[in-house]
Parts: C-alpha cells; sequence; structure tokens
C-alpha cells in the first residue's frame, strides 16, 4: 500500500489533490491511503500514528510552519521520504532544493502533471515488480501480481488465475486481500469468493463486472455500493 501525506491549509486545493490522486490509483492499479492534514503539528502527530508516509505532498506558502520548515523536519526522520512540494510561487525554488524535493507543482495541481508525477516516483520504484508467493505440496510459486487476473475462493481452497495457467492452493481470501492491500497493487474484492486485479476489468454493471477474456464474475450485493463509487472515479477521468 502506498501512503500519501497531504499537508494543505486551503482545503479546496486538499481536496482536489486528494481526488486527482484516487483516480490516478484506480487507473494505475495502485493500492493508496491518503490522509490530509491542514497544518504541520497535526501532520506530525499523523506520522507517528501512521508510522510515517512514502510520499508527502506540501504546501510551501502553509501558515505558521512552512511546507520547507516541515519537510527539513520530515527529512531528519527518513531520509528516504519522497517530498513533493505544491505551491502557487516560485520564490521559494532555490531553498527547497535542500531537502532533496522529488517534484514542485504549482496549484491548482494540472491533473495530467499529477498524474506524470506519480507515474515517475512507480517507475523509479519499480513499477510491477511485487510478486505473491504460495505454496503447492510444499513446492514454492512467485507469480509477478501484474499477470494475476483474480483470486477464487472455495472451501478453503485458492485459485489463482492468469490468462494462461491456473493455480489452487490452501489459504483464505481475505488473507490474500489483506496482502494486497499492503502492496502496491489494486485488487477489488467484489464478492466473497472473488478478489479481481483491476487492470483485467473491461466493464462494470451492476451485478457483475466482466474481464477483457470474456469472463463474467459476479459481485455480490454488499460489494455494490463500492463498485459504483469506482466506476463514478473511472468515469471522472473519462475512462
Amino acid at each position: 500500500m502506498l501512503k500519501i501525506a497531504i499537508c494543505e491549509d486551503e482545503r479546496r486545493y486538499a481536496e482536489d489533490l486528494e481526488w486527482g490522486l484516487k483516480i490516478w490509483a484506480v487507473n494505475a492499479g495502485v493500492n493508496v491511503q491518503i490522509k490530509m492534514y491542514d497544518n504541520g503539528e497535526r501532520l506530525f502527530d499523523g506520522i507517528y500514528e501512521e508510522n510515517n508516509f512514502d510520499i508527502f505532498f506540501l504546501d510551501i506558502g502553509i501558515e505558521e510552519m512552512n511546507g520547507l520548515e516541515i519537510a527539513a523536519l520530515v527529512r531528519e526522520m527518513d531520509v528516504q521520504a519522497t517530498i513533493i512540494f505544491v505551491s502557487q510561487y516560485e520564490d521559494y525554488y532555490k531553498e527547497a532544493f535542500e531537502v532533496h524535493p522529488f517534484q514542485f507543482l504549482s496549484k491548482p495541481v494540472n491533473p495530467a502533471k499529477l498524474e506524470k508525477t506519480m507515474d515517475a516516483y512507480m517507475d523509479l520504484k519499480g513499477r510491477g515488480d511485487e510478486t505473491f508467493v504460495f505454496y503447492i505440496n510444499r513446492s514454492r510459486y512467485s507469480i509477478r501480481l501484474r499477470q494475476i487476473m483474480y483470486f477464487f475462493s472455495e472451501n478453503r481452497h485458492i485459485t489463482l488465475v492468469c490468462e494462461d495457467q491456473k493455480y489452487t492452493f490452501y489459504g483464505k481470501l481475505g488473507d490474500v486481500q489483506k496482502e494486497m492491500e499492503e502492496k502496491n497493487s489494486y485488487f477489488l474484492r467484489i464478492h466473497q469468493s472473488y478478489l479481481v486485479n483491476l487492470d483485467y476489468v473491461k466493464e462494470f454493471h451492476y451485478k457483475e463486472l466482466v474481464l477483457f477474456n470474456g469472463k463474467s464474475l459476479d459481485i455480490s450485493r454488499e460489494n455494490r455500493k463500492k463498485m459504483r463509487e469506482l466506476q463514478m472515479l473511472l468515469l471522472d477521468e473519462g475512462v
């Protein structure tokens, strides 16, 4: 899971950035957790509560403790953290380089620029290299997440389905779902029995979704609202 913090004291800018990140995450097939803070003190409380973040979007012009001061403290705590500055002004750029930011974005943030920035981050971190490991008769298997179409669960057996191969092993789908949520992947729990890779979904319908290979999978009643919200994200992007 990609953990993102937004520190922005103007609510409209914070919400626009959050929405843009959610749209990017859906289209990129990345599982994200986004937290928003309106000042540095609340951000640092959040860091301790969330055990830090992968990416920080910091408004340079935020009042009280400004974005540069916040970034300096973040860098002291985590030299690996990715810092992205958001600002309406360019006056701070030279000073900002002291904390080694990944990117600068102008407010209001352009969706295409945000998408390009996040894609660059994922490429840097090795998009698509994560794997799922399981065992069949004491033999170890490792499959790249991007190759998995969906998981199907029945009677404590899980079937992992790829385009040209299937593997069945013992396990609980809830445990697989939890593991997927912790990785940079976007798998949808559409049913008690199905966990689906969003990259392979061609069509959403009210009671089912259709994969690119023509396979239809049922959406359970309790998951239909969640799928409808996901559809709205995709429609907002014009997909």
